[in-house]
């Protein structure tokens, strides 16, 4: 499927990319009932923090919406967070029948440690880069990332491309 259009090379690249940052923080050695950081709780954190500097209140909902999960998904992952010290459930100033949720001491202490792991290690990718070609990097993938965030995939459209794609060319009219 790489037809050797740029859009053909961002596509695998950024499937490559995905599946790299989607795993877990280490492989689960031997006799360990589970990591000791979920990478579902590292996602949370994010969220959490994310979200609480642009709105008054963190809530489940709009976790599920940062995450692009069902509710019922974020409040399980929410609730696992909580269980694990980084997030906090606190009482709404806004609404009584609400909970908003915040970073923990340790939410803090985490998110900022995989940030710092992260950072260093792609400073680490870069490091035999020239200068210039680090920065016009950075900035035509940040400006890729806010194209993307700006104009999102139609995923209507793109079930419908899978629905004609498994009818296959006999079956279709």
């Amino acid at each position: 499927m790489d037809d050797g259009t740029p859009g053909a090379l961002i596509d695998v690249a950024l499937f490559r990319l995905r599946r790299m940052w989607s795993r877990p923080l280490r492989p689960r050695r031997a006799g360990e009932s589970q990591r000791p950081v979920q990478m579902s709780n590292v996602m949370v954190v994010h969220a959490v923090h994310k979200l609480a500097l642009d709105v008054p209140e963190v809530t489940v909902g709009a976790v599920a919406e940062q995450l692009d999960v069902d509710p019922s998904t974020a409040s399980r992952l929410v609730n696992d967070a909580i269980g694990a010290g980084f997030v906090a459930r606190e009482e709404s100033a806004v609404d009584a029948r609400r909970a908003r949720l915040v970073l923990s001491d340790r939410g803090r202490r985490v998110l900022d440690a995989v940030v710092r792991h992260r950072r260093t290690y792609l400073d680490g990718l870069m490091a035999d880069w020239a200068e210039s070609d680090r920065e016009t990097f950075a900035r035509l993938l940040a400006r890729f990332a806010e194209a993307a965030a700006a104009r999102p995939a139609n995923l209507a459209n793109l079930d419908q491309v899978i629905a004609e794609a498994l009818e296959g060319p006999a079956t279709r009219r």
